[in-house]
């Protein structure tokens, strides 16, 4: 049962990583790696299955959503840039 969990948040970690590659909009492309992270972050405490895999999920989820919350937060200032021709 529990590799059958394992497969299963695989291949929606593999499905979300197709989309990603093929999404037009950049938030749409931040909104599939955090899908990711979930996915990822469930496969490490599922395999783990000791106290320290839940630390090292819990820790992974934070590291993964404080990084793209970062780069979406980048990306949208460089939007907001203006651009002075010289």
């Amino acid at each position: 049962m529990l590799t059958m969990l394992i497969q299963i948040l695989g291949i929606i970690v593999l499905l979300m990583a197709l989309r990603t590659l093929f999404a037009r909009d950049r938030s749409e492309r931040m909104l599939y790696l955090n899908a990711m992270s979930f996915g990822i972050a469930g496969i490490i405490a599922l395999y783990i299955q000791t106290p320290f895999g839940a630390i090292v999920a819990i820790t992974y989820f934070v590291a993964s959503t404080i990084s793209s919350n970062a780069i979406a937060y980048s990306i949208g200032r460089v939007k907001n840039e203006i651009i002075l021709d010289e």
